[in-house]
Order: C-alpha cells, then sequence, then structure tokens
C-alpha cells in the first residue's frame, strides 16, 4: 500500500517530504526581487506557503532595481533573481552566466501595462512629430529607449532625429507639466502616476517588440542552476500555480504587492497589471533579442533557446 501511494505521488507530480523533514531543513533559496507589480507571485507564493508545501525554504529579498538584482545574483548573494528580460540578455550578451528559469510578467498590446506618454496638450500625432523633441528614458539605452526607436522606425520616423535623456520614472509627470521633456515611454507605476498628472498616451510604443512577449523573467546562474535541477523544477511548479492564481484574483492578491513595494493600495486599484506569465517560450524572447542586436545594444543576434533551461516547464500540448 505504501509503495502503492508514493508511485501516484510520483505521478500527480506531488512532492513528499522525507519523514521528519521540512522547508526550514531545506538550504535556504534567497530570491531577489525589484519594487514591482511582476513581484506578486512571488510574494503570494510565500504567503499562502506554496514553496513550503514544496518542501522549499524561499526567502525573497526586496532590491531596488533589476540591475542590482543581478549583480547580487552574479556575486552569488542570491541563488534566482526576477528581472526585465531584456536585462538579462545583455548581461548574457555581455559574458555573464545566466540562465532563464522561468518567466513570471508578459507585455500584451491587448491590455499594455505601458505606453508613451505626452502632455494633454500635446500635438504629437505621428512618428515624425517626434523629430526634435526631447524624450525622458530610465537610462540611455533601456528597454524603454530601444521600444521608442523601434516605434519611430516602423512608424515612417527617424529615431536619429530624437534626444533622449535620462530620467527617473518618479520625476516624469513633474517634467511633462513643466515642459522639461516632451514625452516619455514608462510602465507602471509611473504610467498611471502620469495619465493621473493630465498626461495622456501618446502612442503604444512597446507593441514595436512584439503583440505578446515575456517582459520579466527568473533567472540564476548557470552552474547552480545546473546542481539544482530539482529545486528548480520545484520552484517552477510553484511560480506556474502562483502566476495563474494572482491573475484570476488580482484585487485580492494587491494588498501584498502594495506593503513590499510601500504604496497606496488605492493608487494600485488604478494601475494596469502585468500579465501573468506562465510557460517560457522561445519565441516570445527572441523579438527583445533581435532588436537590441539591430539598434547595436549588443554586438550580434543569439538564438534565445541558448539561454533558457531545458528544465523550464514546457506548455501542454
Amino acid at each position: 500500500m505504501k509503495m502503492l501511494c508514493l508511485l501516484q505521488a510520483i505521478v500527480l507530480g506531488i512532492i513528499v517530504l522525507p519523514a521528519g523533514s521540512s522547508a526550514q531543513d531545506a538550504p535556504l533559496i534567497r530570491v531577489g526581487a525589484a519594487l514591482d507589480d511582476q513581484s506578486t507571485p512571488l510574494l503570494y507564493a510565500v504567503h499562502a506557503d506554496m514553496f513550503k508545501k514544496a518542501g522549499l525554504n524561499v526567502e525573497i529579498e526586496k532590491l531596488g532595481s533589476g540591475s542590482v538584482v543581478a549583480a547580487a545574483v552574479a556575486g552569488g548573494s542570491l541563488e534566482i533573481g526576477k528581472a526585465a528580460t531584456y536585462a538579462i540578455i545583455l548581461a548574457v550578451a555581455k559574458g555573464l552566466p545566466f540562465t532563464l528559469i522561468a518567466p513570471i510578467a508578459y507585455y500584451s498590446s491587448d491590455a499594455p501595462d505601458g505606453a508613451l506618454v505626452v502632455p494633454a496638450k500635446s500635438t504629437f500625432k505621428t512618428a515624425r512629430d517626434l523629430e526634435g523633441k526631447t524624450l525622458g528614458v530610465t537610462s540611455l539605452q533601456d528597454f524603454n529607449m530601444l521600444a521608442t526607436e523601434a516605434w519611430i522606425d516602423q512608424n515612417g520616423g527617424d529615431p536619429s532625429g530624437v534626444k533622449f535623456i535620462e530620467i527617473p520614472p518618479p520625476a516624469i509627470p513633474a517634467a511633462l507639466e513643466q515642459g522639461r521633456i516632451d514625452g516619455a515611454p514608462v510602465f507602471e507605476p509611473a504610467f498611471t502616476a502620469a495619465l493621473g498628472s493630465g498626461a495622456r498616451i501618446g502612442a503604444h510604443v512597446y507593441d514595436a517588440i512584439g503583440k505578446h512577449y515575456i517582459g520579466a523573467a527568473m533567472f540564476a546562474n548557470t552552474s547552480w542552476v545546473a546542481n539544482h535541477r530539482d529545486v528548480i523544477d520545484r520552484f517552477n511548479r510553484v511560480l506556474l500555480e502562483a502566476n495563474q492564481y494572482v491573475a484570476a484574483h488580482e484585487s485580492q492578491t494587491m494588498p501584498l504587492i502594495a506593503q513590499f513595494v510601500g504604496i497606496d493600495p488605492a493608487v494600485l486599484l488604478k494601475m494596469h497589471h502585468p500579465g501573468r506569465a506562465t510557460y517560457l517560450v522561445a519565441s516570445e524572447v527572441q523579438p527583445l533579442i533581435d532588436l537590441a542586436a539591430k539598434y547595436k545594444i549588443i554586438a550580434k543576434s543569439f538564438p534565445a533557446q541558448q539561454m533558457i533551461c531545458d528544465c523550464a516547464l514546457k506548455p501542454p500540448r
């Protein structure tokens, strides 16, 4: 009978811990996450003890940005990190040994959580109208700048005629109102903040990358991945379930991210949530790599599959 139960557990994919063991007995897995809504599934998984039930001892570490997360993973102070897929691509192109293990958020043109915002009184209508204008981005050559250049190119404008300056996302609403910039490509929460301060959507520039692509992903050092396949499999299964739950219960899980980020839940109610990704598909990463190469952000393009672990969960056929 015991053997039959064990076989059933294996078939069903249930993780059975040895007698007397618990998640607390397992090695600590430190997961770095930046202060954004993309982190909600991770927070929910911890809150609901989903990792513990899978025999994992997971601790979420709050960090200021995806670049800080990447540095921590590279330095070994984190086992797993969450960052924008584009940032991970740049790191891999520079030679850092990172491997994508799971998706956590996607961009969809059907429900965009970011856009190019312009002052309400702006006369902007076409890509050519941006020539000679100044746009604010978080940092030069970042994803926001890449998407905007691609959109201008695809819509008959000349991106070389646009001036980009660095400006922190929280400062964008004031910069637009004061006329210091003519527009800014932004994601949440700066997106809702700008619209709430009187700006309007000028263009859905992120559509230039694709209609649907992985915007953020989980990654780890390649050598760590090779030595922890079972751990990653359990982690990924928990994350898949958490993403699916959050996608269906955004309002119920909102307090978790509000506390994590330190933002008024009332503000979150107005925000556009990212798509909660489920499976890591190479075709939904490749457009980011190809455009980074096209605009000389990286030396050359490469197959997305090269940076995706074969341990990543596959979509059902």
